[in-house]
């Protein structure tokens, strides 16, 4: 419910271009883990340093134990990674190792990281051996000197170079008093804001509200009325509906709930859209501010697109530029050209 409260050529071209795609998917994966992209240091790196879980190292003693079993049943659970870097696929003779995988994880976007290693592992692993197969079958149709196989490489070259370029700019001016500026001007536009801990019952008729205010004056449980009169799903935990800002809920519901003192209730039924309201405040407090290192990559991003901004404007001030309309006119120069 208070969900409901808050405020709402052809085919010419195909294999081609297919081709360079493969081969730039690939060389984009390498690149992520060189520049440290990836999973930041936790989840592939876990895997790579072939370190159990806590929770499976008695598992792993108990595996190597079993030297009498059969070799079937003395080998480990899925969910171990064991030592060393093995050959996990061999397409047409061409070994796939362990690693490789890991690093194909690792280029994954950070929401599909989260998903568990046994369903990525098997989804990664498929993805490389497509890919060896289809430069192989490339190859093998002679492409690499296809003259637009070449024009499309170096293409590709000159977009690679340019983004390391800029990025290299922009991280040499990017430095912790930026991001600590950017805190603190973040935390000035937040300033700070009241919030109260309520919970609430929500009702059909206004009857039914003075009923159960009448019931909270004669000594009984907030909680405990909220299961008894209302069926909506929130009565299962009481009506809590955790810490809000005035600019939360509906102005009816807030000008209500803030205007009462810590474990008050109102003594007459609060109307708005969705019904009749009788409310409980149990907490007061200012909002929390976030903490610096939560908000970290977000502000360094946006320091990072300031700088970037500049530095554009910088070049072309340098350079001279020259803009035409669609229809090739000269354009009037103004400031912002």
């Amino acid at each position: 419910m208070s969900a409901e409260i808050n405020k709402q050529n052809g085919s010419k071209k195909t294999p081609i271009a297919l081709f360079v795609a493969v081969i730039l998917v690939l060389g984009a994966v390498g690149a992520f883990f060189v520049t440290g992209g990836g999973v930041g240091g936790t989840k592939v790196e876990a895997l790579n340093g072939i370190t159990p879980a806590a929770g499976d190292k008695k598992k792993a003693a108990k595996e190597e134990k079993a030297e009498a079993k059969p070799a079937e049943e003395a080998s480990a659970p899925a969910n171990i990674v064991m030592e060393g870097n093995p050959t996990v696929a061999v397409v047409d003779g061409e070994e796939i190792k362990r690693s490789e995988v890991f690093t194909m994880i690792g280029s994954l976007p950070p929401q599909i990281q989260q998903m568990p290693v046994e369903q990525l592992f098997p989804m990664a692993l498929d993805n490389l051996v497509n890919n060896k197969l289809v430069i192989k079958k490339s190859s093998a149709a002679g492409l690499d000197a296809d003259p637009e196989v070449v024009k499309m490489l170096e293409e590709a070259k000159t977009q690679v170079v340019r983004n390391v370029y800029v990025d290299r700019q922009v991280t040499e001016k990017v430095n912790q008093k930026a991001v600590l500026k950017k805190y603190e001007e973040l935390l000035e536009r937040l300033g700070e804001v009241d919030e109260v801990k309520a919970r609430h019952i929500l009702l059909e008729t206004e009857e039914q509200a003075k009923e159960a205010i009448k019931k909270l004056d004669g000594g009984a449980d907030f909680a405990t009325v909220t299961k008894e009169m209302w069926s909506g799903a929130e009565q299962q935990n009481g009506g809590e509906l955790g810490y809000f800002a005035k600019t939360d809920m509906v102005p009816e519901f807030a000008e209500a709930a803030f205007a009462l003192g810590v474990n008050q209730y109102t003594k007459d039924p609060v109307k708005t859209q969705f019904g009749w309201h009788v409310i409980k405040v149990e907490e007061k407090r200012k909002r929390p501010q976030p903490e610096f290192e939560a908000v970290k990559p977000q502000l360094e991003q946006e320091v990072r697109q300031e700088v970037l901004v500049n530095l554009l404007k910088d070049w072309q001030k340098d350079a001279k530029v020259k803009k035409f309309d669609i229809n090739g006119n000269p354009v009037k120069e103004t400031k912002s050209n």
